[in-house]
């Protein structure tokens, strides 16, 4: 029988919980509510810590009560001191926690409130022991109830101005809160300006070497009269209509960076005389899924100029997939692998300070070697 109560008792208590939830979310606003969740976790996880606290406070407290009302009981002086406890709680939660509302009001508002709470609280523990004495209201002295009534002045200005400063020191700190986040998202936005000003600078210094390398490949082959010279003008406009764009944009796709890199790698193999070879994988779902502009390119250089071109020949392989919520693009070559120091380029630095200011700790950038000779260059980004 105990059991069967305690499990009702327990069930009626969440769905009270819940109201409460139910009633706080549609009243509060979202940093309000966060702030209440805090601290119901905190009140929960100490309960019994911040329950023995409580009962030291209210016996200490009735301890001073006997010492103002000695004809008072001890059980009365300590449900007296745990009830102006509470109260006190209630209070200071009140403006620590909702220092919003507190604050948009003027002091003598808080103050008229405050006083006027105070001396409806009088005249009822007035009332309450006059019909507990069986003496009228009247009877009681008309210098007890001045006495009363400054105390319940002097309690309610004490109260409305400490618990207003509370309000106001908290919405001062909320704004100070507020203006470091700004300056921080502010110096977070400069920081990828910089970034990409400066990944701009780098591929207009990159662009015009290959370029003209290429344009010097072609030109030989027009004066040979290779059937290639044709092809690789092809794969160069395609490269150009696809890069160029790129240069200027702050976002682009998966598809989109395969397809540069997939130009680029068609030009490399004509000019290497058909000893490079390339595989790109990626996926239909993910070509349209975003991917910051130049990444993958810059990896593709990098394997290309550190991997293949020292040994003359070799492959290059782009693989791209999604692993829960993140997307995993690999570009692995065959060629002579790492060499010291590791990944210490300015291009791959450039990839790893992008990919920092854009997603933060959400996405990487890592080098490895593979099992047989080669590199293995991987980025990871939120889906």
């Amino acid at each position: 029988m105990a059991a069967n109560l305690w499990t009702r008792a327990k069930a009626l208590y969440v769905r009270i919980e819940a109201c409460g939830d139910a009633w706080a979310r549609k009243r509060l606003t979202a940093e309000e509510y966060a702030e209440a969740t805090d601290l119901d976790r905190l009140i929960k996880l100490h309960f019994w810590k911040w329950f023995a606290m409580f009962i030291a406070a209210s016996l200490a407290g009735g301890l001073i009560v006997l010492g103002i009302r000695p004809e008072m009981s001890f059980a009365k002086a300590v449900v007296a001191s745990g009830v102006v406890i509470m109260y006190v709680l209630a209070a200071v939660a009140s403006a620590w926690y909702g220092y919003r509302k507190w604050a948009k009001h003027a002091f003598w508002h808080v103050l008229g409130i405050f006083v006027l709470l105070m001396l409806a609280g009088t005249l009822f523990g007035f009332s309450v022991s006059s019909f507990v004495s069986g003496r009228a209201l009247s009877d009681m002295g008309w210098e007890r109830l001045a006495r009363g009534t400054s105390v319940a002045l002097l309690l309610g200005i004490g109260a409305s101005a400490v618990l207003l400063t509370i309000a106001r020191l908290r919405q001062r700190e909320a704004l100070q809160r507020a203006a470091r986040l700004e300056a921080e998202a502010e110096r977070e936005r400069l920081a990828r300006q910089s970034i990409q000003a400066e990944l701009k600078l780098l591929q207009a210094q990159v662009e015009p070497h290959f370029l003209f390398n290429t344009l010097a490949n072609i030109r030989h082959l027009v004066q040979t009269g290779s059937p290639d010279a044709v092809v690789m003008l092809d794969h160069l406009i395609h490269y150009l209509r696809t890069a160029l764009p790129e240069i200027r944009a702050e976002s682009s796709t998966l598809g989109r960076e395969a397809d540069l890199a997939r130009a680029y790698l068609e030009i490399l193999r004509i000019r290497m005389g058909g000893t490079l070879t390339f595989t790109i994988d990626v996926p239909s779902e993910l070509a349209r899924e975003p991917f910051p502009p130049l990444m993958l390119i810059t990896l593709v250089e990098n394997a290309i100029k550190h991997g293949v071109a020292p040994q003359g020949r070799g492959r290059v392989d782009i693989r791209a997939a999604q692993q829960g919520d993140r997307i995993r693009v690999i570009v692995e070559d065959d060629g002579r692998g790492l060499q010291e120091p590791i990944g210490q380029g300015i291009g791959l630095a450039n990839v790893r300070e992008r990919l920092r200011a854009i997603f933060g700790a959400g996405a990487s950038l890592s080098l490895s070697g593979r099992d047989g000779p080669g590199t293995r260059a991987v980025i990871e980004v939120p889906a």
